[in-house]
């Protein structure tokens, strides 16, 4: 494929959980020439899920990870914690690939839950489910639609309908909801940290602050060293969208904002059983709530006055409740807002990327994935058998998916308040489908 060159992404802000969950110390530079059977660029989740499936697989593998930073200074560490694989997407990702995969897909899914609790460290799992609710009339007909595909693939029993008077969680917004049973939430920073331990007691080797500058065939290059390996795993997740030969995502924002603690919170909102939630907008906003009872609401629009409105307005129970903080990041958005899990054609090199937001479950299978693909075996999963719609080259990406989110958010106001949407935005928001690209997550 020639030579790629890469360069780092800008703009994200320190996110909360490192302060409360301070990472590890760090680890050396790559600072030599190095040999590897699988070499890893990122150390993510699906970068660190994928060292830890490899020597599982392969004990005599040696394994060598590069993180440009620090692991778990990108998009692992400063999401929401949502852990969730795909049955939330069903009724999508049958579209694109059928209802029988589509629920084999998602049950395999569900087994990151397992996977994370058998690292061992205390990463504030609760398993409380999850819960997408109706805010606005136009919301419930797809709230209908999650449940019957469920019931469609054999599986009534992983998207329940629930009305209003029977949710755990009140807000005078909520109109109804559907609850997903293979929901649970984490603090990311603590997810993080015990990967990188359990990665370095398998045997593998890591490297940070190590940017990659380029890799040519089977060499990865650094700034002061090099690997050179026989397998090649990219799991870079948005910074992926620089990378010039990458067409596959585009790159969107979002943005969190976190509450001082609320030592009375089940009294206010309720939500006893922690669920993550998020409501059914297009830009939607997500919330849950810490094991020190602060509130967390992230908005899918990339705004932090957005986020802080949503939180105002869902939960008027806490308008005497600061924002203790703000943070924000890249988000990489495939084409059909399902991840991509590929080999380069001609080469050694594999690659996983596309989460569209939702990389904090789904990264433990596609770690499974990628360590298949670089160790030679068939993967048979449907997401690496796929071909999501290429994206526009830059600039026209960035200057339509800038237009489009415009029109989706106006789009979203309107439903919520009771009102049509403008004529505009709904011909823009469509522009994308027209020419086979699925940007809105509706």
């Amino acid at each position: 494929m020639g030579r790629l060159r890469g360069r780092e992404l800008h703009g994200q802000t320190e996110p909360w959980w490192r302060e409360e969950a301070p990472p590890d110390d760090v680890l050396p530079s790559l600072e030599a020439t190095v040999d590897a059977d699988v070499a890893i660029v990122g150390g993510g989740y699906t970068g660190l899920w994928t060292a830890l499936d490899v020597r599982r697989r392969k004990p005599s593998a040696r394994v060598v990870l590069v993180e440009a930073k620090r692991c778990g200074d990108g998009a692992s560490g400063r999401n929401a914690g949502f852990l969730h694989g795909f049955w939330a997407g069903l009724p999508r990702l049958a579209e694109l690939i059928g209802t029988t995969d589509a629920a084999a897909v998602a049950a395999e899914a569900m087994g990151v839950v397992d996977a994370v609790r058998a690292l061992g460290d205390d990463v504030w799992l609760t398993e409380g489910g999850m819960l997408t609710v109706a805010t606005a009339p136009a919301h419930e007909a797809l709230l209908q639609r999650a449940f019957e595909a469920a019931a469609r693939a054999g599986a009534p029993e992983e998207a329940r309908l629930v009305g209003r008077d029977e949710l755990s969680v009140h807000s005078p917004v909520f109109r109804s909801a559907v609850f997903y049973r293979d929901g649970a939430t984490v603090q990311p920073a603590r997810l993080v940290r015990a990967l990188r331990r359990a990665a370095l007691a398998a045997g593998v080797e890591v490297y940070e602050r190590t940017a990659v500058q380029a890799i040519d065939g089977s060499i990865v290059r650094c700034e002061r060293g090099e690997v050179r390996a026989q397998e090649i795993v990219l799991a870079t997740n948005a910074a992926a969208a620089l990378w010039p030969a990458s067409r596959s995502v585009a790159v969107f924002r979002s943005a969190i904002v976190l509450t001082e603690p609320v030592p009375d919170l089940h009294e206010r909102v309720g939500w006893e059983h922690g669920e993550a939630i998020s409501d059914a907008r297009t830009y939607l906003n997500y919330f849950r709530a810490t094991r020190d009872n602060r509130v967390l609401m992230g908005s899918a629009s990339g705004e932090w006055s957005r986020a802080e409105a949503a939180l105002r307005r869902i939960f008027p129970q806490l308008s005497d409740i600061s924002i203790a903080a703000r943070w924000d990041g890249a988000i990489d958005v495939s084409g059909d807002r399902f991840p991509v899990f590929a080999t380069v054609p001609g080469t050694r090199i594999h690659f996983g990327l596309g989460y569209t937001g939702n990389g904090v479950g789904p990264s433990w299978l596609g770690g499974r994935i990628l360590a298949s693909l670089a160790l030679g075996e068939q993967a048979s999963s449907p997401l690496v058998a796929r071909h999501p719609p290429a994206l526009p080259p830059q600039p026209i990406r960035s200057l339509g998916a800038s237009v489009v989110r415009r029109a989706l958010l106006r789009i979203d106001d309107a439903e919520e308040a009771g009102a049509p949407p403008p004529r505009i935005a709904a011909f823009i928001a469509r522009a994308p489908e027209l020419l086979g690209m699925r940007i809105a997550s509706r």
